[in-house]
């Protein structure tokens, strides 16, 4: 692996989550020295494995502790910034929380790193901003157009992180696509997954409207594309942002990859929309263009690893909270006002 910019210790802010718990591998298994932030309010499971790993190490606790914060960038290279209170329903919960964690945080967090003297800020960021957006492979100049908590704050806090760019400092947004495929902390509340899930225990499928566009992009080309960001020259990145989307695909199509993956034992039908069927066709070309990068994997490799996985006995109940951010959340509201 190239090392021309010295990148060796990188934090990743929730990086026991679903997303999280690939990278760090993947940067373990590069090289790099990892440090992960994470509450830890999915539990441990994304990273347990990896506790006694010797370039490894966790710190449990709210990025929202300063002194956390300070500690976990000791000697850090670069952060890839993952952490949030992901997806519209989680957000809505509690929106003064989402607030502070996916919005107002982040002054804090890329003043405290450019002190630390980090060199690079990796943020990853939503397709989510665009909204509802009729037109053909939007592109980054497209305005953005958030329609809930969650993708406001992911549109404003671009906005910060862009401003914070300096020759010493690199900031960069990724806005990724809804992500799929197997992690070991997995996630069975976004399409595909949920899709493939319900398909494999049920062995029957409804899929509400079906036209909708909805861009997926494989959890482990995303996971690839936020390390090889840690080795890209400043003047292609800095101050940027990228559509790291995937595969543009209906829902109706990602139902019929799933049941081509099933060899057909899979019963598939139809119903009306329902209300709000976000839509949106979103282009990578400036990512693959500028950057080189792009996809790898699509839809059928994320559905075969979630049937492996049902297979292998390492998932059994898709309704398990483990596996809903919201479920999960509501969970241990229940149990702290207990």
């Amino acid at each position: 692996m190239e090392r021309s910019l010295g990148m060796k210790r990188i934090l990743v802010t929730g990086g026991a989550g679903y997303i999280g718990s690939v990278l760090t591998r993947k940067l373990l298994e590069s090289g790099y020295e990892v440090v992960v932030l994470d509450a830890l309010i999915f539990t441990d499971a994304g990273i347990r494995d990896l506790r006694n790993h010797s370039r490894f190490r966790l710190i449990n606790d709210d990025l929202r502790n300063r002194a956390s914060l300070k500690a976990s960038l000791s000697g850090v290279d670069c952060v890839v910034h993952l952490a949030a209170i992901a997806n519209d329903p989680s957000a809505e919960l509690d929106p003064k929380l989402t607030r502070e964690v996916n919005l107002e945080i982040y002054p804090a967090l890329l003043s405290e790193a450019a002190n630390a003297g980090v060199r690079r800020f990796i943020n990853l960021s939503s397709t989510a901003v665009y909204g509802i957006n009729c037109d053909h492979n939007v592109t980054e100049d497209a305005p953005a157009n958030p329609l809930t908590e969650y993708s406001v704050c992911k549109a404003k806090s671009e906005s910060i992180v862009k401003d914070y760019n300096r020759d010493s400092f690199t900031t960069v947004n990724l806005r990724c696509g809804t992500v799929c495929g197997w992690s070991p902390r997995m996630r069975f509340d976004l399409c595909a997954n949920t899709l493939t899930a319900y398909a494999v225990v049920n062995r029957k499928l409804t899929v509400w409207g079906g036209a909708q566009q909805r861009p997926q992009i494989h959890i482990a080309d995303l996971a690839e594309f936020l390390v090889e960001s840690l080795t890209i020259s400043a003047d292609k990145i800095g101050g940027k942002t990228f559509n790291a989307a995937g595969h543009n695909s209906s829902v109706m199509e990602i139902a019929e990859a799933i049941r081509e993956v099933m060899n057909g034992d899979l019963e598939l039908t139809s119903a009306p929309p329902r209300a709000d069927e976000r839509s949106y066709h979103v282009s990578s070309e400036k990512m693959a263009r500028e950057l080189g990068l792009g996809p790898r994997r699509g839809i059928k490799d994320a559905a075969l690893e979630i049937v492996e996985a049902y297979q292998g006995g390492q998932w059994e109940d898709p309704h398990d909270s483990l596996y809903h951010n919201v479920k999960r959340m509501r969970a241990l509201e229940k149990s702290v006002a207990c």
